[in-house]
């Protein structure tokens, strides 16, 4: 069983916490204005952030995202992305993206639309009423819980699976193949799409960018309390 510890250091003046969501969010069709969906667990280098009717600006470790989020990462980047479910999605160099989360009941569904650029995933298994979807222009990935990575390109998208199986539509043709363990799907802009053996570098690089360090497991986040005082607030996952 998952379990979440949470320490709460006071820099100064009171606790107070805020900007943390709860476990399970409150019936709705869509989450509240600014709810949070995930965190910024990890920066490297040149990677910014764009909230909704606000400019770009540089991310920092542990902020907050709300459905609506962009992230942008640059030359030699890499930002990681938690969902409260943790679910983690690697964000490498020369990407862009926009996650979104729409809450129902007690079930939380996210997607993460890719611009262009690269992202490996581990996603974790998900409730029945739940799903987690990488979109692009071009594709579909329906991911009920497994790891790999995904490439949004103009020239086709690529999914490589290492365990588990994803779904994986063509939006041109919504023709489907279902890409299992150890095998890469190919989509393309002219509606084709197909499921192959992937290579041995495929598995190498989906491996690298879905595996979850204990590293990973830890976030820091800094906040602030109505009179400016700072707290750190630490998390520690754990399986």
């Amino acid at each position: 069983m998952k379990t979440v510890t949470l320490i709460l250091i006071s820099i100064s003046g009171a606790v107070f916490v805020a900007g943390i969501p709860p476990a399970t969010a409150a019936p709705s069709a869509y989450p509240p204005a600014n709810a949070s969906i995930a965190l910024v667990s990890k920066v490297v280098l040149d990677v910014k952030r764009k909230e909704l009717e606000k400019d770009w600006e540089i991310a920092k470790r542990g902020e907050t995202l709300s459905s609506g989020d962009r992230v942008r990462t640059g030359e030699k980047s890499i930002a990681i992305i938690k969902f409260k479910d943790n679910s983690l999605v690697r964000v490498r160099e020369r990407s862009e993206l926009t996650v979104t989360g729409e809450t129902r009941g007690s079930s939380f569904s996210k997607n993460v639309n890719i611009e262009g650029g690269v992202v490996g995933f581990n996603i974790r298994k998900q409730k029945k009423d739940e799903e987690f979807r990488f979109t692009s222009p071009t594709s579909v990935a329906s991911i009920r819980g497994t790891g790999g990575l995904f490439r949004a390109h103009e020239s086709a998208d690529t999914l490589t699976v290492v365990e588990g199986s994803v779904l994986l539509t063509n939006n041109i043709s919504t023709n489907s193949v279902l890409v299992r363990a150890g095998f890469t799907g190919i989509s393309n802009p002219d509606g084709t799409i197909q499921t192959r053996p992937a290579t041995n570098e495929e598995l190498a690089a989906a491996q690298n960018a879905s595996s979850l360090s204990e590293q990973d497991n830890k976030l820091e986040i800094e906040l602030r309390d109505n009179q400016g005082d700072r707290k750190e607030l630490k998390i520690d996952f754990q399986e």
